[in-house]
């Protein structure tokens, strides 16, 4: 086997491990399918060139398929990071909480936050609800027994991502639950779990 040929199958082997990898993190929730689907949109287009020069022996096949951004940067384009959260008591329809960057109009979400409290009222099960503002911009609406919390993300979360927001939402909840059981609740003296998260774990300066 020739050096060009070896180079080019130990490069689709390399290319080949990753793509299961991927698959992996995103069976498992670690990436979003955002993430996904520009990681692997990358790595296709690798594996064909690899194919190509296994087929052609063209020596610079492979050079040029490593060649481009670093997987590591198209990830961390694509991460999510949590911008803001409001925090809807659904009992006095008022918001008690915004936490960092939230600037989405109340209007916008009004529809979906009646949507919810009449859902509780009835109650009927709920499932958290993802929507796309823009290219960029996301919502994950969650609802709880008291209350439905609202993430402004920067990109699309990934599964373990919007795990952990729903955690804290029940963390919130059963800190607060003695509060958010009356009608009328004074925000400034509840406790609020998701502080860590907006804060510390995946907004990063820009």
């Amino acid at each position: 086997m020739s050096n060009d040929r070896a180079r080019a199958l130990a490069f689709k082997e390399t290319i080949e491990s990753k793509i299961r990898g991927l698959i992996e993190e995103f069976a498992e929730g670690k990436i979003s399918r955002e993430q996904f689907h520009v990681i692997y949109e990358k790595y296709n287009a690798q594996l064909s060139i690899a194919n190509h020069a296994l087929m052609s022996g063209n020596p610079d096949a492979v050079s040029i398929a490593q060649g481009g951004p670093p997987t590591i940067a198209i990830r961390d384009a694509h991460m999510a990071r949590a911008k803001g959260l409001l925090i809807y008591h659904n009992l006095s329809r008022k918001t008690l909480e915004t936490l960092g960057e939230f600037d989405v109009p109340m209007a916008s979400i009004q529809a979906t936050l009646d949507e919810f409290t009449a859902s509780m009222k009835a109650n009927r099960l709920l499932e958290r609800r993802l929507v796309k503002i823009s290219d960029k911009i996301w919502l994950m609406v969650s609802p709880g027994r008291f209350t439905t919390s609202v993430t402004l993300f920067q990109n699309q979360p990934a599964e373990q991502q919007s795990r952990e927001i729903e955690r804290l939402h029940r963390d919130f909840e059963e800190a607060n639950r003695a509060a958010l059981e009356r009608g009328a609740v004074d925000g400034s003296k509840l406790a609020y779990p998701f502080l860590a998260f907006i804060k510390k774990k995946y907004t990063q300066p820009q």
